[in-house]
């Protein structure tokens, strides 16, 4: 099938697909080979870059440098914001500068260490990250930062109130200050329609903008799309399943039917 049709004013952000450790890092991580390859099993957001952004062209799109387990670029480093949003990171126990994805895998890191990954990999990122979205409000007045992501069908960390309940098929996020209602419910509509579960997530981390734009910019939008990952990937085989394809050209009329509503 065609891509998806993303509109001229629109970025797609991908802050947890890659699977890259920095050899220098690496000795860093207390895990052995096995260990490390079932951590980024688990905390990677697989094919997010073919379901979400399939011949989407590079000024549309951003990328971390590095797996989340190195540099969660989700988490800003420091802040009241950083507290607030700490208790959304999976797996994390222990936040020195905030980005770290896995502290309690990785050896004590001296401040320097820690100066080294955020200049290395987190305002690297944010500084493509933020020309991307000024880029587009420059040319069209405004610009969408829809954040794709994908979660464990194990995952717990998300799950509030009825701890018993199904975990949704497509959890929606908003930010505080950069997701209008009207956004949110354009998406939840366009998701409902195809009959997937749809869990409303306020204030939820990977709902981001640029640092440099937000609460300053509120031409910039964003909103967060996470896919349950058993509606696409075998965890067995660590690979696409059966179901990819049609799921592939779902969730493509899926969000292009929302993107024709906000356009």
């Amino acid at each position: 099938m065609l891509p998806t049709p993303w509109p001229a004013w629109a970025v797609c952000h991908l802050p947890a697909d890659s699977t890259a450790i920095p050899a220098e890092v690496r000795p860093w991580l207390r895990l052995s080979e096995h260990e490390l390859a079932e951590e980024l099993a688990q905390r990677t957001s697989h094919s997010t870059l073919d379901l979400f952004a399939r011949g989407l062209p590079d000024h549309q799109l951003v990328r971390a440098i590095c797996s989340p387990l190195v540099v969660d670029v989700t988490v800003p480093p420091d802040g009241h914001a950083a507290q607030e949003r700490l208790q959304y990171a999976q797996g994390t126990t222990e936040i020195g500068v905030g980005t770290m994805g896995l502290m309690s895998a990785c050896r004590p890191l001296t401040k320097t260490e820690q100066t080294l990954l955020l200049d290395r990999f987190y305002h690297p990122h944010q500084a493509w990250f933020a020309a991307r979205v000024a880029l587009k409000v420059a040319a069209h007045g405004r610009c969408l930062v829809v954040n794709a992501l994908s979660f464990s069908p194990t995952e717990t960390a998300f799950e509030v109130d009825d701890t018993s309940a199904p975990l949704p098929d497509i959890r929606l996020g908003a930010h505080t200050a950069h997701t209008p209602r009207r956004l949110l419910e354009t998406f939840e509509a366009a998701f409902l329609g195809h009959a997937w579960r749809v869990q409303l997530a306020p204030a939820h981390p990977a709902a981001m903008v640029p640092r440099l734009q937000e609460g300053v910019d509120r031409r910039v939008q964003c909103v967060s799309i996470e896919l349950n990952r058993a509606l696409y990937w075998d965890s067995v085989s660590e690979q696409p399943s059966e179901a990819y394809e049609d799921f592939r050209d779902r969730l493509a009329a899926a969000l292009g039917a929302a993107f024709s509503r906000l356009d």
